[in-house]
């Protein structure tokens, strides 16, 4: 097996109906169906598990839980953000989980994609926001590396890219969101630069097809029109304060199609990631691109049908 990526994640699937959208579901069905995305995805040997704070969502504390003792092998990266757990909290939670379970449990330490994820007053200073993180995340380091010290895999901690200057988020990976691999390496270098971190994991959704005429085709069937899902993103959009997220956008309001095979039309732009179209040839060869201009890691975006994971494993075979 390659050694590229250094991780491959997925999205946990959230407690609604669709992503966004939709009644919460009972917490038998949506147990039943998250344990058929954990297991496709451990058949494409995904590891990490990240665990967003959705708005119709089990605590993510509980779904990590869930995460080790419904897979394998997968390991969860639960989202954490300073104005909801304190340092101490999550540390303490990485470290029980870590030792009940035998696997790491690790952190995604976020501000919050929009203003109201994110505390009074650190929309309208992002520079304070930023530092705030940066002390949040290495309060978190200090407090699991005191718990479980030198003992086995030590849990990771994640943070979304950033273009707010000033303070560095010790982080042990940075992530962001695909984009065209132009603007990808020189924001790569700039976050090594700043930040000072080797690993980029880069969030792209797939739909791939034997054909590329067949998985543009796919993308109607997998992604249909959905006015409830065009209105939350618009709503989504209008709200955030993200970075990450209002870059995308921009890059979906310019054209819905980027470097031939990097997707921005599905009817939730602005909340998904772009979805990388094509065959498996086509698909590998965009990411044995990534992979030069220095992406590390691979966070698979959420799928509409757990199958999907089988064609995404092709594409990671073929990349090599």
């Amino acid at each position: 097996m390659s050694d590229w990526p250094l991780l491959t994640s997925i999205i946990v699937p959230p407690h609604s109906e669709g992503f966004g959208v939709g009644a919460t579901l009972p917490s038998a069905s949506y147990l039943e169906r998250m344990v058929r995305f954990l297991a496709a995805a451990e058949r494409i040997g995904a590891v990490g598990a990240f665990v967003y704070d959705f708005p119709a969502a089990m605590d993510p504390w509980l779904v990590a839980f869930d995460v080790l003792n419904e897979s394998v092998a997968l390991q969860p990266v639960v989202a954490v953000r300073p104005h909801q757990e304190a340092a101490e909290s999550v540390s303490r939670r990485v470290a029980d989980l870590t030792g009940r379970f035998g696997r790491p449990a690790h952190v995604n330490v976020v501000a919050g994609a929009t203003r109201s994820a994110r505390a009074p007053g650190e929309a309208q200073d992002p520079v304070a926001a930023r530092r705030l993180l940066g002390d949040y995340a290495r309060d978190i380091r200090a407090g699991i590396d005191g718990r479980l010290g030198p003992r086995g895999e030590r849990p990771l901690i994640v943070t979304p890219s950033s273009r707010t200057p000033g303070t560095v988020v010790p982080a042990d990976c940075v992530l962001m969101m695909a984009r065209p691999r132009e603007q990808l390496g020189a924001d790569i270098a700039r976050v090594r630069a700043e930040q000072g971190a080797e690993r980029i994991a880069m969030l792209v959704g797939f739909v791939v097809r034997d054909t590329r005429a067949e998985a543009w085709a796919a993308t109607t069937r997998l992604y249909p029109a959905d006015r409830r899902q065009v209105i939350a993103g618009r709503m989504f959009v209008s709200q955030v304060v993200s970075s990450e997220h209002t870059g995308s956008y921009a890059l979906a309001e310019q054209s819905d199609v980027h470097d031939g095979h990097l997707w921005y039309g599905a009817p939730n732009r602005g909340i998904d990631a772009p979805k990388l179209v094509g065959s498996v040839a086509d698909a590998a060869a965009w990411l044995r691109s990534c992979r030069e201009l220095g992406v590390t890691d691979l966070i698979i975006d959420l799928v509409p049908d757990p199958a999907e994971y089988d064609r995404i494993g092709d594409v990671l075979h073929a990349t090599g």
